[in-house]
């Protein structure tokens, strides 16, 4: 018995099984070769512990798609090879799952394995996005409330940039998200190094990505003010003198005494729902006073709920876009 022991302790020594032929298999599970830089290609590393002859194909369905390596003699040492996603013809493959097939042969050893791949180049599905503007929604947390519900699993990200901009005010994310998650941020009106920016229209741009890098882009959006309000009396008719109930970011009533200018604009478009700068043309006169008793008179044949009453703060920053309601 010891003897039996000791051989079957000794034996792997004396004779130890050579290594197999592919020691090591890598190749990309996913990848979007859709020409925008990112996951473009897939990437295959094999090791190969001595010379051997090596095919390495992309196959759908058993059928054989791209020959990456036929019968290369390649090791020992690492054998790289990339697929652009696209068939032997020079096509771009359609969306989908792949087959890597590994075959190797060296002597009378024989290595045969598969890894699978998919291809896909679709964008995911739009995110459900709101935006409101802190001078149109009422006082409350942030100049500007995004709502965002990511329709896949993968990443997002929100930007805050002035309208033709390419570099953002703001930025949050990456950062992943799942499928159906509601994602909101309130921005307060301040650029990445502390300071408050300028009222006016600026941009929220949210950018989903799926896991193969696959980008959606929304953009919408929202008036900065540092003021919001409401029209004093609630409704107007034509020919009526209107002023303003103001309040500041926190929601408290701004003084009374404070002087604030006023003028009525076409209402060119709404922050948040229609794109483009909100206030149009002016319509009669501005007025400058003290913001308990200022006032401005709607043109004559003028509809009020085409305008906008514009207030403006004049000893520091602060733009209102209010709402006219018609009687």
């Amino acid at each position: 018995l010891f003897v039996f022991a000791l051989g079957v302790f000794v034996l792997p020594f004396a004779f130890p099984t050579p290594p197999p032929i592919v020691t090591r298999f890598q190749a990309t599970s996913l990848f979007s070769p859709d020409g925008d830089g990112r996951r473009d290609v897939a990437r295959v590393n094999v090791r190969l512990s001595e010379r051997s002859e090596v095919t390495l194909e992309v196959q759908r369905d058993g059928r054989t798609v791209r020959i990456l390596a036929g019968d290369r003699a390649a090791g020992p040492g690492w054998l790289r090879a990339t697929w652009d996603g696209r068939d032997d013809a020079g096509a771009l493959v359609p969306d989908g799952d792949y087959a890597l097939k590994l075959r190797a042969r060296a002597g009378q050893k024989r290595f045969n394995t598969t890894r699978a791949i998919a291809v896909d180049t679709r964008p995911p599905d739009p995110p459900g996005v709101s935006v409101a503007s802190a001078t149109l929604d009422g006082p409350g947390r942030g100049e500007c409330r995004v709502a965002v519900r990511a329709r896949e699993q993968g990443g997002l990200v929100i930007e805050v940039r002035r309208p033709g901009a390419e570099r953002a005010l703001r930025r949050i994310g990456p950062r992943p998200v799942r499928e159906g998650e509601r994602v909101r941020y309130a921005w307060d009106g301040t650029a990445a190094g502390g300071g408050r920016v300028r009222p006016g229209l600026h941009e929220v741009v949210i950018t989903q990505s799926d896991a193969a890098r696959n980008r959606t882009t929304v953009t919408r959006t929202c008036w900065v003010g540092y003021l919001s309000g409401a029209p004093a009396p609630p409704r107007v008719a034509p020919g009526d003198a209107v002023g303003a109930r103001l309040v500041d970011a926190r929601g408290r009533p701004l003084d009374a005494a404070t002087p604030v200018i006023l003028s009525l604009n076409r209402r060119a478009a709404v922050p948040g729902r229609r794109p483009g700068d909100p206030i149009g043309e002016r319509v009669g006169p501005a007025a400058l006073g003290p913001a308990g008793t200022v006032r401005v008179t709607v043109p004559r044949g003028v509809n009020p709920a085409a305008l906008w009453l514009v207030a403006r703060r004049q000893d520091e920053p602060g733009v209102a876009l209010i709402g006219l309601g018609s009687r």
